[in-house]
């Protein structure tokens, strides 16, 4: 008597998106990128932009910051 094969069950890897939603219009076009000495988040749909100095933080964590900063109305 042979046994069953066991079924491998591989996890599923989720990854962030590259393109975000923009706060003014709604629009899933906000791009986040790495410019040589800053940060640049501008929304393809409405054309909202937001600069910061280059750190050493993810693309995602300037993102949030440029939400932020549209909520608390520094941009807009």
């Amino acid at each position: 008597m042979t046994r069953k094969k066991r079924r491998v069950i591989k996890p599923v890897k989720r990854t962030l998106p590259k393109i975000l939603r923009c706060p003014r219009c709604g629009a899933i076009a906000v791009r986040v990128m790495r410019q040589s000495d800053k940060w640049v988040v501008v929304c393809g749909s409405c054309g909202l932009r937001y600069e910061t100095p280059l750190s050493s933080k993810e693309y995602i964590d300037i993102y949030n910051e440029f939400v932020d900063a549209f909520n608390a109305g520094k941009i807009g």
